[in-house]
């Protein structure tokens, strides 16, 4: 992913190479900034907050898992008697 991430970004820089050198500082670094979150808009990336959202749940229903088998091995154990 990363890979890809530079090489889409090179590719950006690439095309925007000619202007970049007549710019001021300021301009060159909104300019890659730019270049960088077009590049990253263009990847199937999720946000943080998408993230959180779904590491939330995954630790909700790895909670419900752990107590589903706690309870089927008790059914178990109930069942062999």
């Amino acid at each position: 992913m990363i890979d890809q991430f530079i090489k889409q970004l090179g590719t950006g820089l690439g095309q925007a190479a000619e202007t970049l050198g007549k710019l001021p500082k300021e301009e060159i670094q909104a300019q890659l900034h730019e270049v960088a979150r077009n590049t990253l808009t263009k990847m199937d990336l999720v946000t943080r907050e998408e993230f959180e959202v779904q590491e939330a749940m995954l630790a909700k229903y790895r909670a419900k898992l752990i107590a589903l088998e706690a309870r089927l091995s008790e059914l178990e154990a109930e069942s062999k008697k």
